[in-house]
């Protein structure tokens, strides 16, 4: 028992050293993609491409080799083949056809590492001429024939061609190497059949060409006319279409046709009837469909007109409400074998309604008002034909209306400026005439509404405007208007300014009100003035004013307001008008001067009082002669103080 569980023991100790053993490290270093026996290779060829891997290892258990192969860059492997730890492997692609053309390359996975090969570029060279089989070579218009075109050697996707001679009548895709298919012949002629095949952009060379005669459905349509190919208006038209008799029991078709028009869809067991116009003149087609073949028979039917279709004309043209204007109505050609020129009815019609009931001449006269505007037509007949002719729109036209004359902006004297002449109502084309004292300047015809008559004139005096009129005419049946006299509001420019200064220049005295007016001798209010000063470039002062001169205070002046000052003017004229320059010096108050004159006076005062003192000190009583000369400069003195003293008004 002992024994046994020291054996038992030796072998799982033996188990885990297998299973510890260390894994190999690995990296894989490269791989590389051969061709085999060429990379370009006729078609049947066994080619064999070896992928080939280098991997550097550190001995050990290795991880298992997976190998994948790729074609033209596809993510989905075209072969896989996992091997134990082996470094080359072939895949094999026995007996090649165009479809294994295209670019390969190997990849090696070995666990989280893989690393891929070159790319190759392989070429099968040759395709296999396809074949053409039909099931039948004789056929009727309308049959078909079943049509196999074969190429089973080639592999992969292929996509076959019919053609009928150089027309390709079909085309499909197929991935067993066959196409069958169903070709249908319309017309009798020798069909010569061939296919071919296209794969990877290569194109197989054509098949054999086979033979399909297809012979003619003899099913002929006959179409005849009662009572005659040519008939007249009015006459009653029959349409026969027949085919031979021996079709009647077969499936076939029978339509009548005329232009894009299927005037009967089955003329199998029955004829077409018709009384006929002018208008059913035209080539007519009898079809017989049979097998999906058209057989077709035609002929022109020709009918003559029994009356032309009637013109419609209003007369005068252009006419003017409260003047009369025809209507009449007339066919030009008739067929004189049926009928004479009297049977013919007429009818005029006003917006539907007729306005010569009774009367059958074709003529309706009338004076054009509102109540005469409208669309006109007119009916001829004659033997239950009715035609009609084209409608006309008559709209009477209006007498213009007296002018109206006006100025499109501002007059200013001695400017150019511009008139309108217009009408309230009243048709066009519309002619303006400009007169000034009676005597035409200028015409404009207006054509529409936005056509507009504008005259350009020029006055120099207010009393001009009122020379000017305008006379309009839109008919030479009528006498033409004449407008009112222009009236409108004359802008006299501003002319002779002047500036004036109260009080006058020589009398501003400072902290007094100086008034600085502004006076247009000429110009029309509203005005603007500006007022300057000389030196400065901004404006004291602007206003505008509904009269001709206007001011500006300058409040409790000092001598910094002593300067050169001048002002303008303009109204809507735009011209600006300046007036001279006027200067002018703040002088100094009155009582400002006499306060001067005493402070001087009183210190001259002191100073001769201070003087005598003064020398009366120095000198003493003992030199008489000195002291009389003291006391006759003291009484110069004296003297002259007496005439130094003014009042302040001497200022």
């Amino acid at each position: 028992m002992r024994a046994t569980r020291t054996c038992l023991l030796l072998l799982f100790l033996l188990f885990l050293f297998t299973c510890t053993e260390a894994q190999s490290e690995f990296i894989i270093k490269s791989v590389k993609l051969f061709v085999h026996p060429a990379k370009e290779v006729e078609r049947g060829t066994n080619l064999t491409l070896t992928c080939n891997a280098q991997v550097s290892h550190t001995g050990g258990r290795l991880p298992q080799y997976t190998y994948n192969f790729y074609k033209n860059f596809e993510r989905k492997a075209l072969h896989i083949q996992k091997m134990d730890a082996v470094e080359q492997v072939n895949f094999s692609i026995p007996n090649a056809r165009a479809f294994d053309s295209g670019i390969y390359r190997c990849e090696l996975v070995i666990e989280q590492q893989n690393l891929k090969s070159q790319t190759e570029s392989v070429k099968v060279k040759g395709l296999q001429v396809p074949e053409l089989i039909v099931d039948k070579q004789r056929v009727s218009e309308g049959e078909s024939v079943s049509a196999t075109c074969r190429a089973e050697e080639e592999k992969g996707s292929l996509q076959f061609s019919f053609k009928d001679g150089t027309n390709e009548v079909h085309r499909e895709s197929s991935e067993i190497g066959h196409v069958q298919t169903i070709l249908t012949f319309h017309s009798a002629r020798i069909a010569r059949l061939s296919c071919l095949y296209l794969i990877n952009q290569l194109e197989s060379n054509i098949s054999n060409v086979v033979t399909v005669e297809v012979q003619e459905l003899d099913i002929r349509p006959t179409i005849t006319f009662q009572p005659s190919t040519e008939v007249i208006e009015g006459d009653t038209v029959q349409i026969f279409c027949r085919v031979d008799s021996k079709f009647q029991n077969s499936t076939f078709s029978l339509k009548l046709i005329k232009g894009k028009d299927l005037l009967k869809p089955d003329m199998k067991n029955s004829n077409y009837s018709k009384v006929v116009q002018a208008t059913d003149t035209g080539e007519y087609e009898c079809s017989a469909t049979m097998n999906s073949v058209i057989k077709t028979d035609a002929q022109n039917l020709t009918v003559k007109e029994l009356f032309s279709k009637p013109i419609l004309t209003i007369t005068p043209v252009g006419v003017f409400e409260g003047q009369p204007f025809t209507v009449t109505c007339k066919s030009s050609d008739f067929a004189s074998e049926r009928i004479s020129r009297d049977q013919v009815k007429y009818s005029i019609l006003m917006n539907g309604q007729s306005v010569t009931l009774g009367a059958f001449n074709g003529e309706y006269n009338a004076t054009a008002s509102t109540q005469t505007n409208g669309n006109y037509t007119c009916n001829a007949q004659a033997n239950n034909i009715l035609k009609q002719s084209q409608l006309q729109i008559f709209k009477a036209k209006m007498l213009v209306s007296k002018p109206i004359i006006e100025v499109v902006d501002k007059v200013v004297l001695d400017r150019p400026f511009k008139i309108h002449c217009r009408s309230e109502y009243g048709s066009f084309p519309i002619n303006y005439t400009l007169i000034r004292n009676q005597k035409p300047l200028n015409q404009i015809l207006s054509r529409h509404e936005t056509d507009h008559a504008f005259f350009s004139a020029v006055i120099s005096t207010k009393e001009e405007i009122q020379d000017y009129k305008c006379i309009s005419q839109n008919s030479q049946n009528s006498p033409p208007l004449m407008s009112d006299a222009l009236s409108a509001p004359v802008i006299v420019p501003v002319k002779k300014v002047s500036l004036v200064v109260l009080p006058g220049p020589d009398q501003v005295i400072e902290a007094t009100d100086v008034y600085l007016i502004c006076n247009a001798g000429i110009g029309t209010p509203p005005i603007s003035f500006n007022w300057y000063r000389l030196g400065s470039n901004r404006t004291l002062m602007s206003k505008t004013v509904q009269a001709n001169n206007s001011a500006h205070q300058l409040p409790k002046v000092s001598s910094k307001d002593s300067g050169t000052y001048y002002c303008e003017a303009y109204n809507n004229g735009i011209e600006h008008s300046q007036s001279d320059k006027v200067t002018f010096t703040v002088r100094m108050a009155h009582w400002k001067i006499g306060i001067i004159a005493t402070v001087c006076l009183l210190l001259l005062t002191l100073s001769v009082v201070f003087l005598l003192k003064y020398r009366s000190k120095r000198g003493g009583v003992a030199h008489f002669g000195s002291r009389k000369k003291n006391l006759t400069n003291g009484a110069q003195i004296i003297s002259l103080l007496e005439q130094a003293t003014v009042t302040p008004a001497q200022f």
